[in-house]
């Protein structure tokens, strides 16, 4: 499904997330995962595995930043090292953006805020206000025809920027 490109409204696949709480901030490898609602479980096609995500979730490649009152929490340029030359085995991994996603999960289950607002641009800039001050912001910066965002409703419909040539 195409959504509207109008910033004055989501179009209908975003729209659902309106009063919906942003409930997870994660990474899989250098792509952000930002996860809104109940989480569910699934077992994973041709095995015996299970996996959880959110109902609602945003995957995103290109720059972002979580805001709260004005202030950068955490962003796509955290995902650096934290530490520097040879860390002991298993801490390699970590990176700055970790830790900060860490301190945010503390909040988000705590306070658990609600989708205020969702905006959408033409270029693919996605805002997404929240209670208690927090936004998201994602800002594709690339002029290739890669993917920079999809949010997707778990097991339904999925928009992706930029919209595919099909």
């Amino acid at each position: 499904m195409t959504d509207s490109i109008d910033p004055r409204t989501p179009g209908p696949v975003l729209g659902q997330l309106i009063g919906v709480p942003f409930g997870f901030l994660g990474r899989i490898g250098y792509t952000g995962l930002v996860g809104f609602g109940r989480d569910l479980s699934w077992t994973v096609p041709g095995s015996s595995d299970t996996a959880t995500g959110s109902e609602l979730a945003l995957h995103i490649e290109c720059p972002f930043r979580i805001v709260q009152h004005g202030r950068i929490f955490v962003g796509s340029d955290d995902m650096v090292p934290t530490r520097r030359g040879n860390p002991p085995k298993g801490e390699d991994e970590r990176l700055q953006f970790d830790t900060g996603a860490e301190a945010l999960q503390e909040y988000l289950d705590r306070m658990a805020p609600k989708v205020l607002t969702v905006e959408r641009a033409p270029e693919g800039d996605l805002r997404i206000m929240m209670e208690h001050g927090i936004r998201v912001d994602i800002l594709p910066t690339s002029s290739k025809r890669k993917e920079s965002w999809r949010f997707l409703v778990r097991f339904g419909e999925h928009v992706v920027f930029p919209p595919s040539e099909n």
